[in-house]
This record gives C-alpha cells, sequence and structure tokens, in this order.
C-alpha cells in the first residue's frame, strides 16, 4: 500500500535519544508485582519555538520557508519502559474509549480551530498505562499501528482507529503520522504522510490482518529515549528537525506535493532520514524528531512572567481592595489575560470574554445588545471593565454581584440568556485548558503548591486577577491635573465648570475619581454602590421600564426600584458608545440632550410615555439649560477622559498569536 506523509506542527516528547542495551530481552511482570500507573507525556516545538497548529513558524527546512501547520496526528505502538537492569518492561495502555486501545495510542496536536479547522476539536498530548513499581531510566516506543490491526475494515474499528482523516481507503492502511502544512512558497500546500507502503494481498486474503512480509516498506519509526524519567520528563517531537533538510519550494514532478510514503518519492528522503527511516539504497539511522526534555519548562515552551506584583496606579488612585483568597501575582494576572482572550472558554469556541470587552472601547462593546454563542441577544449593553477593580457592584441592577470572581461565572455558565455556553460544559473547558503548553506553565506558576492547580475556581481567580489591572486614569484631564494644564482644551475647561455646577447636577451621580458614585477601594470604611431612575422610559406613564429590563426592581421587587441602574464611570466615555443600560442613546451629544430635558420622550410605539414624567426618576434628573455652545463644551469635557494609553497598553492586549487555539 502506499502512504503520505504531509509537512505540518509537531508535538514534543520528552526524551533523549540513544540507544540502550540491546541484548537484554522484555521483561514481564511478575504476578505479584504491584502496578504504578504511568502518564507519558508528549509536546510540540519547531526548533526552540512551542507548536501551535495554525501558527506561522519562518525559516523552516533548508528552502528557509515559512509554514503554517494545518494538521499533526500520530500513533504510537509497542510503548516499554526501560528499567534500571536495561530490561524492557511494555507499557499495558489504558483502553479509554477513544484515544487508546491496549496495543495502540492516538496523539493529536491540532484542535480543529482556524486553519486545522479539518481536525478534531480535542487535543490528546498523554499516554497512560501501567508498568509493575519501580524504577525506569528510559523509554522505547514505535510510531505506527500493529501489524495485525493496520489493514482491517475501518468500518468495524474502534477508537481511535476509526478516524478516516487517518486511514488510506485506497490502500487499506493507516497513515502512522500525518502533519499537513501550507507554506509562502509555490507549492502552496505540502502533506507528510507516513505508513506502510509496498504492501501486496495475495489471492484468499481475507480483510483480516495482512503479515509483516507482505509490506516492502514497513516504515515504523523505533524511538529510543535513554535517561527518560516518566514521572518527570516530557517527550518533545521537533518539527523543525523533521523537516530540517527538506526543500519545501520545489517537488519531484509527478509525484503527490510533500511525501506520500512513495519509495520513488525523493521528496520523502530527508524526512524519513530524520525519522531514522531507510530509503531506497540509503540505510536507517539514528532519529533526530523526538527527544527529551527533563522537569521544569520545556524547551522552547512559553514561559511564565515572573517577579513580585506591584500596582501601578494613577496619580489620586487608591489601591483597590482585594480578596484575602486571591492575592494578585504577576504570573496569576499573566494567567487570566490568556484566559481573558481565549475562545476556548465558549461552547463552540467562537467568542472570548474578549467579545464583549474589547480594549479599543474600553473594555466595552460597540454593540447595543451582545449576542451569545448559540445567537440568543442579550436585553442590556455590556457593562465596561475599566476600573472595574474599584466597582463593589458589577452589573447594572444586581447589588448581589459584589466580586469579580463570582461574576465571570455568570457569561461562562449562564443560561438567561445564554452567553459563552459552558453550562454543564466545566470538564470538556478543562480538559481544553490542560491541552494548551502555555497553560501547563502558567496554571502552575500562577498558583504555586496547588497540587492540580487546573480548577475551574482558580480560572475565575486569574481572570479576576487580570481585570484588576484595568485601570484608567491617564487621560488629557489627569494630565492636566497633574501639572500639565495644556493638555485640556479652553472648552473642556469650560465643561468641567458646567459638569460640576448645581446648575447641571452631574457629579451628584458621577463624582469621585471615577466619575460614579458607586466605588470601593482598600481601607474604605463602607463600600458606596448607587442606583438611579434617569427617565428613560415612562412607558404608558405609569413609570415602567420595558420588561426585562426593569432595573433593580427585578432583584428587590420593590416599586420604587423601577428603571434603577448603576451610573457607570465616564472614564473612557467617549470611545463607549452606544450609551445607557439597554445602548438605547448612540452618541455622546444625544446622552446631554436626554439629561438636558430631564428624560427622554418616545412619542409612539410599545414604549411610549415621557421620561421627564416618570414618577421613579432621580431628583438629580430636572433638566436645565444649555446654549449650542455650552453643550459642545460639555461633551469636550467628557471627551477629555479618553486614556488613550488604556486603550492601546499591550500588556493588557490579546496575548495569543493569531491562528492559536485561543486566538483562532
Amino acid at each position: 500500500m502506499r502512504t503520505g506523509l504531509m509537512l505540518g506542527a509537531v508535538a514534543g516528547v520528552a526524551m533523549a535519544v540513544s540507544a540502550f542495551r540491546p541484548g537484554l530481552p522484555p521483561s514481564a511482570p511478575g504476578p505479584e508485582a504491584p502496578a504504578r500507573r504511568v502518564t507519558l507525556r508528549f509536546a510540540a516545538v519547531v526548533g526552540t519555538r512551542p507548536f501551535a497548529c495554525g501558527q506561522s513558524y519562518d525559516s523552516v527546512g533548508r528552502s528557509h520557508s515559512r509554514i503554517t501547520p494545518t494538521d499533526f496526528r500520530f500513533f504510537v505502538q509497542s510503548v516499554r519502559l526501560v528499567d534500571a537492569g536495561g530490561r524492557e518492561v511494555p507499557l499495558q495502555l489504558d483502553a479509554d474509549g477513544r484515544w487508546q486501545q491496549p496495543t495502540v495510542a492516538l496523539l493529536d496536536f491540532e484542535d480543529g480551530t482556524g486553519p486545522c479547522r479539518n481536525g478534531t476539536p480535542a487535543t490528546r498530548l498523554t499516554i497512560t498505562g501501567r508498568v509493575p513499581a519501580g524504577e525506569y531510566r528510559g523509554l522505547r516506543f514505535s510510531v505506527g499501528v500493529p501489524w495485525e490491526l493496520n489493514h482491517l475494515d475501518l468500518a468495524r474499528q474502534a477508537a481511535p482507529l476509526d478516524l478516516t482523516a487517518m486511514f488510506w481507503t485506497w490502500a487499506s492502511g493507516y497513515t502512522f503520522l500525518r502533519l499537513d502544512l501550507s507554506t509562502d512558497g509555490p507549492l502552496n500546500r505540502l502533506f507528510l504522510h507516513l505508513g506502510s507502503s509496498g504492501c501486496v494481498r495475495e489471492d484468499g486474503d481475507t480483510d483480516a490482518k495482512l503479515p509483516p512480509d507482505r509490506c516492502a516498506q514497513p516504515n515504523r519509526p523505533d524511538v529510543t529515549i535513554e535517561g527518560f524519567d516518566p514521572a518527570r520528563d516530557t517527550v518533545l517531537v521537533d518539527l523543525a528537525a523533521l523537516l530540517a533538510e527538506s526543500r519545501l519550494d520545489t517537488n519531484q514532478a509527478n509525484t503527490a506535493k510533500g511525501c506520500m510514503s512513495g519509495p520513488d518519492d525523493l521528496d520523502c528522503d530527508p524526512m524519513f532520514a530524520a525519522l531514522g527511516l531507510p530509503f531506497g539504497d540509503r540505510s536507517g539511522g539514528p532519529q533526530r524528531v523526538f527527544r527529551r526534555a527533563g522537569p521544569g519548562p520545556v524547551v522552547g515552551q512559553y514561559r511564565a512572567p515572573a517577579g513580585p506584583f506591584r500596582w501601578q496606579l494613577p496619580a489620586g488612585f487608591p489601591e483597590p481592595r482585594v480578596p484575602a483568597d486571591n492575592p494578585m501575582s504577576v504570573p496569576k494576572v499573566e494567567l487570566g489575560r490568556h484566559l481573558f482572550y481565549d475562545r476556548r472558554l465558549s461552547g463552540d469556541l467562537s467568542m472570548s470574554c474578549a467579545t464583549c470587552h474589547q480594549q479599543a472601547s474600553g473594555f466595552n462593546d460597540p454593540r447595543p445588545h451582545p449576542t451569545g454563542i448559540t445567537g440568543e441577544v442579550h436585553p442590556r449593553s455590556s457593562m465596561g471593565l475599566a476600573n472595574v477593580a474599584y466597582s463593589p457592584a458589577l452589573t447594572w441592577a444586581n447589588p448581589k454581584l459584589e466580586r469579580l470572581e463570582q461574576q465571570a461565572l455568570v457569561p461562562m455558565f449562564g443560561e438567561d440568556p445564554v452567553e459563552l455556553g459552558l453550562a454543564g460544559r466545566e470538564g470538556e473547558l478543562l480538559a481544553r485548558l490542560g491541552a494548551e503548553p502555555r497553560y501547563r506553565v502558567l496554571f502552575p506558576a500562577a498558583f504555586p503548591g496547588e497540587r492540580q492547580p487546573l480548577t475551574l475556581a482558580n480560572v475565575v481567580k486569574a481572570i479576576a486577577a487580570f481585570e484588576r489591572t484595568l485601570i484608567a486614569g491617564n487621560s488629557p484631564y489627569d494630565q492636566a491635573r497633574a501639572g500639565q494644564p495644556g493638555r485640556l482644551s479652553a472648552a473642556a475647561r469650560r465643561g468641567e465648570q458646567l459638569f460640576l455646577s448645581e446648575r447641571l447636577e452631574c457629579f451628584h451621580c458621577h463624582g469621585g475619581f471615577l466619575f460614579t458614585g458607586t466605588v470601593d477601594y482598600a481601607g474604605k470604611a463602607t463600600p458606596e454602590v448607587e442606583f438611579h431612575n434617569t427617565g428613560l422610559y415612562n412607558v404608558g406613564g405609569t413609570g415602567a421600564y420595558p420588561a426585562p429590563n426593569t432595573g433593580l426592581l427585578a432583584v428587590t421587587g420593590l416599586p420604587d426600584d423601577m428603571g434603577r441602574f448603576k451610573a457607570p464611570g465616564l472614564r473612557n466615555v467617549a470611545v463607549s458608545a452606544p450609551y445607557m443600560h439597554d445602548g438605547s442613546i448612540a452618541t455622546l451629544d444625544e446622552v446631554v440632550a436626554h439629561y438636558q430635558v430631564g428624560g427622554r420622550r418616545i412619542a409612539e410605539g410599545p414604549d411610549a410615555g415621557d421620561g421627564a414624567e416618570n414618577p421613579y426618576k432621580s431628583q438629580f434628573v430636572a433638566g436645565f439649560h444649555l446654549t449650542p455652545e455650552e453643550r459642545g463644551d460639555l461633551v469636550a469635557f467628557l471627551e477629555s477622559l479618553t486614556d488613550s494609553t488604556f486603550l492601546t497598553d499591550p500588556r493588557l492586549a490579546n496575548p495569543w498569536p493569531a491562528g492559536s487555539g485561543g486566538n483562532p
């Protein structure tokens, strides 16, 4: 049969490659030998760079090509540990019904997203099984499918041998290793599909096993890693080493792009040599693709930032209050940043926290109503997250949501409405995160000393820690107060005087260093929480607001709480349109006009009514007179509260490379 070897992302398996004493036979565990559970960890790299399916890598191969892996998977069989005496002890693989059978396991490094969309959503970077208790100093395995399973009927096979993508229907055998690539060269796409070739059936053969001597080129790489400790080490798979001698900008005429394991396809030769396989008249040699990585961060893997956490606060800003059970740390904040932008935190991998809280909009949503993964539209606009560390009430109208750790669970697991859509999928979420190499570094760094740091509780703690760093306070208004008066225009200075005047009453609901009456910080005796009815609606003249947006009433049941919502802080208000709890006012000028008349009048339709006559309206929304010039000055002052550095600060930006699992 023919098989293919496709160029793509290679996963890493930690081990050091060399020869063991070859003369000793495999040892069989005695009937009384206690079992020891073993997990072999694998990771993929491209030289010194961590592998991520869909990410691009420059200067690969002899042609120094730019490659983007779009699939990478391989089968492993005949897994043995080598004990202190040099004897090989078979690893009895767990039969888990998905990734492993007793004699074969699948390692999967693509996540089915972005450029890797033809794969499967789940990844698998470990092999699990049991051996007799003892000391082990080496690892051996073969890449491929056992002889007796390689040529059976695909439709009758159990997982992982039921994958059509890993089977050559025309050749009645499996692709042992699949690597698919896109390149910047003239070939555009390349494939490395490794499998047995030259396999011949004779008359009378059934669809049962095909004996080994029926395949001229078995093409099953053997890997030996000396000094491998299964409790500490990781197996690295290095794609750069696999492709080091290959020219990825040319291809032998009349052959498939890349290598499909054909015995006459010269494009296979350098890749086969890297795997230690013979080709043509050349004999095999030591393989160079798999190696050992010891304990600690894997070579080429993401490294967590370190050092003590220090607040970097604007002048006049107090230190935020931080829960005692979730202290701030540098790696925890960085973990939270990764999680905040990670689309794996949604049921269908399409959204992240940042989808509805965009940095360029002051961590607001430019849409009036965000939409969840099921298409369900949220009845309220997203609350902005600028300076959320100082807020003791975290939603428009629910005073019971007081902690960021608590609030983060709502978009993730809430069902009314569905937002990120993770309800009932907690295990799937943790499995996704556990398969990401960066998280295998970040979670232990963020939660040192915990035996199992990857937990849902720690996910929300990290997100909350990152959100507490979203502090905006370097606007032209702030710079003028700090001794640079030229930073504030004359119009903005006049607007400030209007804003602070009893004539307009703005400061009563938008006061203090955050321009809101809802505030808390470290050392403050009592948190302040305020909700106001601004006369936005007066449905039918009854004071009602359109359901379900009835404000604080929905929580307290008190009639006087109809239409009362939290007054948000005004920092970056100029970039956080649209406005109000339901996004029903489009511009700052329209917001000023609303307060100028003391409430909004809706002439017709189901929400018709004069908000200025709402009986529950705040006493501070009484209306006022402004000339057109004064109205422009007030808007200029509000625009001066924009902290442009906050909107572009790379420390707050998306850390995921384009095309990665977190940012497909």
